[in-house]
């Protein structure tokens, strides 16, 4: 829920800074005030507030928005400097790079290349550079990507000149584009010293070590979408739109060698500086690393160890540290433990290595857990964790670095020592609120096919549904996250609030190779109880799990659809229910699709008044059903084959 209020709040932020850009630029053009930065004539001011506005409206067409693109960085020459050190100049250029043709990217390269240190130094003139150089190693990268996309992997043979790889772009421009983006790369790698510590120059080091080590998109960034208007369900960089803007995907793209070696060098110097121990505490440093350590995962496995290594030996856990207790602490531990009593750890300061103290170091922390590989993730653990997760999964915000621990495990042997850590602790885990926990437990299980029966026991033990007769509440107290004395079992059929992660566990245990008990706990439901489950927003997707789920039986499924009988006109009507017995519907057997197609055939007319109903209808094909049965079969046998197809030459892979 927590992470749910914070999405919220971050999007409704983004949102409300995305207007406050042309409703501030109109406000200081009232006051006579052409921006910040360097000042520019009153007309070309206005002219950019008219730019933007045009801007946030979007355009139907990519022509007309490649026109606009043209003959707005036209009026830029010659004002190139000028208008890059200005708030909203800086703005809109750096929004219309990505667009620009050839000419007009090479002529902003020529203007920054000739005086890097000073624009690189500069307030806003800095963020246009940042784009150039973003830009600039795309390009430099697309015959790098054209030609491992269309050479056989088998058989590489070298290419002639007569036969280089299509591109988007010349291939001169592309050469300038690379050669651009080793220039301000090596021109801050050799300036290493004065930048790490500028705002504006640290966001440079952190862009250019993103370029060289092909990140397209890390955890430690925010997706940042572009002020066009666009229809597509993909963002900058072919990042999805529906990613949580917090918590990206991490993906590389492949790159050349000497940007390799480059990346290499910045963590070779900034591993010998005597300021190195300290960088993983301060927020700006903290993440320049992280960004560096992204950048070896796909660069150098090597350096990516030597560096986590002397992370964690001088500046996370180092051998100096020790427990925070007094002397008289430990002396009435000491004298409890003799008398044979218990010492409770709440009253004590929790005996955590020094990276927990500081949210940069944890950052940094997580950044290594997910570049990590096996040995490097046993070392973090060993180091960081042992014998202290049931500490950090209770503390506000390290319980997510205890998610990111599970998320990134990939040894059986490494997951089931944490998992029996926590075991007994899945109550606590509830009381505090930090649930996302359980989510990440419950994915590593599946995933690693590991402790599974051991969850849904665990998880039946805090839900307190240990007892025979309180089997069949398991289900429902698990999608609303709240243990059996707290809730009134009369009244399941009432509307009431489902845990976005009590629905993902269950989905996820409906994936597991027995899940049992989650299935006879959900037959076990009167049909009042399910559609109250069902046509929740979070809740609907239980019934997809349990439909798709290789290891829910056929018979399960049919026992399903006879428990919902003469409630599949409520769910053709409902927003959530509609989407939920379309998956239904998708995932039975003839006989029960038949049985479904009954009872919404005889309630068409119902259906066709509301939204959604008009939808099933169309969807299930409720209309050609009534006019013949056997075209109706037809269609679906035609459909199923088509899928069948598809699936056939889709890669294994997906």
């Amino acid at each position: 829920m927590a992470e749910e209020n914070s999405e919220q709040s971050s999007t409704k932020r983004k949102s409300k800074k995305k207007k406050s850009v042309l409703s501030n630029a109109k406000k200081y053009g009232k006051k006579d005030w052409w921006g910040r930065g360097s000042q520019i004539p009153e007309d070309m001011y206005h002219y950019l507030v008219s730019i933007l506005e045009v801007m946030k409206n979007g355009f139907t067409a990519d022509e007309e928005k490649a026109n606009f693109v043209n003959n707005v960085l036209e009026r830029t020459i010659n004002e190139e400097v000028s208008l890059s050190c200005n708030q909203l100049g800086c703005r809109i250029i750096e929004e219309l790079l990505p667009f620009s043709t050839p000419a007009d990217l090479e002529r902003f390269v020529g203007v920054f290349s000739e005086d890097l240190r000073v624009l690189g130094i500069d307030k806003y003139a800095s963020f246009v550079l940042e784009q150039l150089l973003s830009v600039c190693c795309q390009r430099a990268l697309e015959a790098n990507e054209t030609e491992t996309t269309e050479e056989p992997p088998p058989m590489k043979k070298k290419k002639s000149d007569d036969e280089t790889p299509k591109t988007k772009h010349p291939k001169e421009h592309i050469e300038n584009c690379y050669n651009f983006t080793i220039k301000v790369s090596k021109f801050l790698l050799n300036n290493l010293e004065d930048f790490v510590w500028d705002a504006s120059t640290n966001s440079l080091l952190r862009t250019s070590l993103k370029c060289l080590g092909g990140v397209v998109s890390s955890p430690c960034e925010r997706a940042r979408q572009n002020l066009f208007k666009n229809d597509d369900k993909t963002g900058e960089e072919g990042i999805p739109k529906n990613v949580k803007k917090n918590n990206m995907p991490l993906a590389y793209r492949e790159v050349p060698e000497e940007f390799k070696e480059i990346v290499k060098e910045h963590a070779n110097r900034l591993t010998q500086w005597p300021q190195f121990t300290d960088m993983p505490y301060q927020t700006i440093t903290s993440g320049l690393l992280q960004m560096l350590v992204f950048a070896l995962g796909n660069s150098c496995k090597k350096t990516l160890k030597k560096v986590a290594k002397q992370l964690l030996d001088e500046s996370f856990a180092p051998d100096s540290w020790t427990n925070s207790l007094n002397d008289d602490e430990k002396k009435d531990d000491k004298d409890l433990i003799e008398k044979g009593e218990e010492v409770d750890q709440s009253i004590r300061p929790p005996n955590l290595p020094l990276v927990f103290d500081s949210e940069p170091a944890v950052r940094l922390l997580e950044a290594l857990l997910h570049v990590a590989r096996s040995k490097t993730y046993t070392q973090i653990y060993a180091k960081c964790f042992i014998n202290r997760l049931a500490i950090l999964v209770v503390m506000p915000g390290l319980n997510f670095t205890v998610q990111r621990l599970f998320d990134n495990c990939t040894e059986k042997e490494e997951f089931e020592p944490m998992f029996d850590e926590l075991a007994e602790k899945f109550d606590k885990i509830l009381i505090c609120g930090n649930t996302g926990v359980l989510v990440a437990i419950a994915k590593a299980c599946l995933r690693l096919q590991s402790k599974q029966v051991k969850f849904i026991q665990a998880m039946e033990q805090a839900l307190q549904c240990t007892k025979p007769e309180n089997h069949k509440y398991f289900a429902v107290l698990c999608a609303r996250l709240v243990p059996l004395n707290r809730v009134d079992v009369t009244k399941l059929s009432e509307a009431y609030f489902v845990n976005i992660h009590g629905s993902v566990v269950l989905q996820t245990m409906l994936s597991f190779q027995r899940p049992k008990q989650i299935i006879d706990s959900l037959l076990a439901m009167t049909p009042k109880e399910l559609t109250t489950l069902f046509f929740d927003a979070k809740g609907c997707h239980i019934a997809d799990s349990y439909c798709g789920g290789k290891f829910v039986g056929v018979k399960s499924k049919e026992l399903l659809v006879k428990k919902l009988k003469g409630t599949f006109q409520d769910f053709a009507t409902a927003k959530y229910g509609s989407r939920a017995l379309e998956k239904i519907f998708s995932m039975s057997a003839i006989e029960q699709k038949v049985k479904i197609m009954e009872e919404l055939s005889n309630k068409s007319q119902i259906l066709n008044s509301t939204m959604f109903g008009q939808l099933i209808l169309t969807k299930l094909k409720v209309e050609l059903y009534k006019k013949s049965f056997q075209n109706w079969k037809a269609s679906l046998d035609k459909e199923e084959k088509t899928k069948s197809a598809f699936k056939d030459i889709l890669p294994k892979s997906t």
